[in-house]
């Protein structure tokens, strides 16, 4: 009868680790200490542990190649292209590729041949994410992922509660005395972020927070829906709208409704996308460096992989908002 093998699992079990963080200990990698390390090195020894090719390679990076994982729900959306091409701009200035995940990524053949990954707005219970995570070789997140475990070498955010409070302060001082808001699910980190300064800041100020969640890509139909219910409100004289790509079914439903954006309706969205400066008026936006943010996320993926001494475990951009015509003729407050 012949033995089994020894896996990477039976030296975890060993060692009373996660597999992950076994994994980077084999491969030298930070996230784990001095002494786990040795102790998941000896238990190697013991058990006779040899790690297949692909493994064996992964400690030098031979690959010179990332995963890049998308959302399951962000196919469409201007800003994951964006986030896309700063991946492989900063990834090709330092003779890296990049690979484009299916879903599910962990298992597909291309993943076998990537040195470690780039995730961006991880959901909860992403089953992708958490294999991912659970894979055993660095991940860089964009935006913070739920979950602390030792593959996760770094996370760069945008400072989204700076960003909405700027945001809401801007429709503030341009006449609005009643902003209600279309949010996102709250199973990513950014999603939630949002959702809890738009409720801060309207507490601070003694006003209900009036807010409906719809989809993280919800169609025109949905949008336009979720714009008549909050247009019910006579008083509300602001939107802000936080999705990718809502902000055209908004005023659309706001025209059917008589109102006048950037008169006597304000709109600002929170992702800013080329479509928005081709709506009459065009729509004030945040400037969330999409392109910037993928291009820190494989930086620093690229030097976790390359023994560089770890920085801060996460990474902070800040949003720059972009005032337009939506937003600037606002009747002024009585």
């Amino acid at each position: 009868m012949t033995t089994a093998r020894p896996t990477l699992r039976d030296v975890a079990a060993a060692t009373g680790v996660s597999v992950a963080a076994a994994s980077m200990a084999l491969r030298g990698l930070p996230g784990v200490s001095d002494a786990t390390r040795e102790r998941v090195l000896e238990a190697a020894r013991e058990l006779r542990y040899e790690p297949n090719a692909s493994a064996r390679s992964l400690r030098t990076a031979s690959y010179r190649t990332m995963g890049l994982l998308l959302p399951s729900t962000g196919g469409t959306s201007p800003y994951y292209a964006e986030f896309a091409f700063g991946v492989v701009d900063a990834a090709h200035a330092r003779g890296w590729s990049v690979i484009l995940l299916p879903r599910p990524a962990a298992d597909a053949p291309a993943a076998a041949h990537v040195d470690g990954f780039v995730i961006i707005d991880a959901a909860a219970g992403d089953a992708a994410v958490d294999a991912l995570l659970d894979d055993g070789r660095p991940v860089v997140s964009g935006e913070r992922v739920a979950r602390a475990v030792p593959s996760l070498v770094a996370s760069v955010t945008a400072d989204h509660a700076s960003a909405t409070v700027e945001l809401l302060d801007h429709l503030s001082a341009a006449g609005a005395a009643r902003i209600a808001a279309l949010l996102p699910p709250a199973d990513t980190a950014w999603g939630a972020e949002v959702a809890e300064a738009h409720r801060a800041w309207c507490a601070e100020r003694g006003l209900p927070a009036l807010m409906t969640t719809i989809g993280f890509e919800p169609d025109a139909r949905e949008v336009e829906a979720a714009t008549r219910r909050l247009l019910e409100d006579a008083a509300v004289d602001a939107i802000l709208t936080v999705p990718s790509g809502t902000a055209g079914p908004v005023a659309a439903a706001a025209a059917r409704d008589g109102r006048r954006v950037g008169v006597d309706l304000l709109l600002a969205a929170y992702v800013d996308e080329p479509a928005l400066s081709l709506l009459t008026p065009q729509v004030t936006a945040l400037d969330l460096h999409e392109r910037e943010h993928g291009a820190r996320c494989a930086a620093e993926l690229i030097d976790a992989l390359s023994g560089a001494e770890p920085g801060a475990a996460l990474r902070t951009l800040r949003p720059t908002l972009v005032a337009r015509a939506s937003t600037r003729e606002g009747r002024p407050r009585p």
